[in-house]
């Protein structure tokens, strides 16, 4: 399952990384995240293949606070960001646009990813 986010907001702050991983608000549906996918302004600017999710606290999430309380960071995986091009392994599908997303989160299986890909 991949979770797509929204990071535009988050991106100067925290930057890709952990922008992506940032603490979302999921229900049970998160801990069958594999894949967590960063967007901004509709164009997808991070990956993160192969995380879990735990909920967020002071020891797993360095950017932790009262509000974030509740809510899950994905932990682990590999990083893929626009500075990672040349890397192997490099997901095909970075830097497309993913139609019909929201400002919330989104869950999307493999297939329909790659149907909302533009």
């Amino acid at each position: 399952m991949n979770l797509i986010v929204n990071v535009h907001k988050g991106v100067r702050k925290q930057g890709f990384e952990m922008a992506t991983r940032q603490a979302w608000k999921c229900g049970i549906r998160a801990n069958l995240v594999n894949r967590v996918i960063g967007v901004a302004k509709g164009q997808i600017v991070c990956v993160v293949e192969g995380v879990r999710a735990e909920l967020s606290t002071p020891l797993n999430n360095p950017l932790h606070s009262d509000e974030k309380q509740g809510r899950y960071i994905f932990i682990g995986g590999v990083c893929w960001e626009p500075n990672s091009l040349l890397a192997p392994g490099f997901p095909d599908f970075m830097f497309m646009h993913i139609r019909s997303l929201g400002s919330k989160h989104k869950y999307m299986t493999d297939d329909e990813l790659f149907l909302n890909l533009a």
